[in-house]
């Protein structure tokens, strides 16, 4: 068995440095996969055992300002696709599925729309909605309501959060203040996190995307409070949406109406899932599905 690749680098044209992961099959049929936020390539690592099994090939890039990428400022979600292509010329890959999860959802579709040659399928796993509107925030976790919502606050706060929640990582999940937080998700979540290495997942893959600071968090945070660059219903290529219809953390009453705006989109709504048990115990659901013929 080849050793996994987490720590890859590779310049795009513009001459910024993009970070990725390789896990699963080494020649299996390559899935791009996008992380969540605040997340990184790491966070595909979940997926190597059921990828292998599959004969798929998980490639996990950072994106802007993220891990190893170099910041892209002034970035839009529509800038995306152009280094995604950039990443599968560089490594010799004409067409691709992807695998986008939480905060990756609305750079799957953006790619989904740019690139829909290229694009073989694409799945949604939990993925972020628009988020634009009050409306839309109202049923959302209230630690990313907050942030969502106060945008003098969060920037005030967010140079002092991410050093006390490296604290609160360190000290684990069952110790306070973390074990507080834990208390504040669904049950069915916090199982989740509990086992099959959900905590490590998490805790690793959001680790590596803040080490670069708070302003490269704040690029991509504030992408999803805006309205989309793009255009959902310009999507063409077959996607299919995952979602809980427990989640806590994004509502899946939304995700329901921006599935409906994607032409001929397959909606797999989950009963009694959250946001991380969903993505942890259907991921291999997720994989058929991207392996099938479409």
């Amino acid at each position: 068995m080849k050793p996994m690749k987490e720590d890859e680098q590779l310049q795009l044209p513009d001459g910024r440095q993009l970070g990725y992961a390789e896990y699963g099959d080494p020649d299996g049929a390559p899935v791009v996969f996008f992380h969540g936020w605040p997340s990184s390539r790491y966070q595909a690592a979940y997926l190597d055992p059921k990828a292998r099994k599959r004969g798929l090939r998980i490639l996990a890039p950072d994106r802007p300002g993220v891990g190893l990428s170099d910041r892209q400022p002034g970035r839009g979600f529509s800038n995306w696709p152009d280094d995604v292509a950039a990443f599968a010329d560089a490594l010799g890959i004409d067409r691709f599925a992807i695998f986008g999860i939480s905060g990756g959802g609305p750079y799957t579709l953006a790619t989904c729309a740019r690139l829909g040659e290229r694009v073989r399928a694409a799945a949604v796993v939990c993925g972020a909605p628009p988020l634009g509107s009050k409306e839309d925030r109202h049923h959302m976790h209230w630690a990313y309501r907050t942030l969502a919502s106060f945008k003098t606050f969060r920037r005030a706060t967010l140079p002092a959060l991410i050093p006390f929640s490296r604290w609160m990582i360190d000290r684990g999940a069952d110790h306070a203040p973390m074990s507080w937080m834990m208390k504040s998700i669904p049950p069915r979540d916090r199982d989740a996190l509990h086992s099959c290495g959900g905590w490590g997942m998490v805790t690793r893959s959001y680790l590596e995307a803040v080490r670069n600071g708070p302003a490269a968090m704040l690029d991509e945070g504030e992408l999803y409070l805006h309205p989309w660059d793009f255009d959902p219903a310009a999507i063409h290529v077959p996607v299919g949406f995952w979602h809980g219809l427990a989640d806590a953390n994004l509502p899946c009453s939304v995700a329901k109406r921006l599935a409906g705006e994607v032409p001929g989109a397959d909606g797999h709504w989950i009963e009694n899932e959250g946001h991380y048990s969903l993505a942890i115990h259907h991921s291999g659901e997720v994989l058929d599905w991207l392996a099938e013929p479409h």
